[in-house]
């Protein structure tokens, strides 16, 4: 008994390591739900317990144009380097099954830094955007932007984080 309950431990304690190890890195946009939406549509801000943090914010999508007219944007903090490996988490979900742009992008000129498409379900989920950096971007420079408006559906959006993990 003695014996399994410190395999039991050691296997936790791995298990939390190689977790920790996906996110080490500096923190360059601090987990927040604090979003900016752009729609013609409804959004609002909700009380959620079942996400992390236990906020998000809800918005609406028609489904109508392109996908782009309805988004949310989240400004990054600090900056992020040529070569530099980030990584970028969100957690959503959506009224019906979904997909959905995430991308960093420059704040200018929403030229792309990042990006891939998420399936989203029905059940709180956490996304994750990993690259490489190939080009300098300032503080102030780039942000987080979700592309909501892939079909008629509403979306929740939770808390949103970036992480930089410096050049490996």
């Amino acid at each position: 008994m003695k014996i399994q309950a410190a395999l039991l431990a050691a296997g936790s304690l791995i298990l939390a390591s190689a977790a920790s190890a996906q996110t080490a890195g500096t923190p360059i946009l601090a987990a927040t739900a604090d979003w900016t939406i752009y729609s013609a549509g409804p959004h609002r801000s909700v009380d959620d317990a079942k996400v992390e943090g236990g906020k998000a914010v809800v918005a609406q999508a028609t489904g109508m144009g392109g996908i782009w007219e309805v988004g949310a944007i989240r400004p990054v903090d600090g900056a992020i380097a040529k070569g530099d490996h980030v990584v970028a988490s969100v957690w959503v979900k959506s009224d019906v099954p979904a997909k959905v742009v995430f991308r960093v992008e420059t704040r200018t000129a929403a030229a792309r830094v990042g990006e891939r498409s998420i399936d989203i379900g029905t059940e709180w989920s956490r996304q994750t955007l990993d690259f490489v950096a190939t080009d300098n971007y300032p503080v102030g420079a780039t942000q987080v932007a979700l592309l909501l408006n892939s079909g008629k559906q509403t979306i929740d959006l939770g808390p949103v984080s970036v992480v930089d993990k410096g050049g490996e």
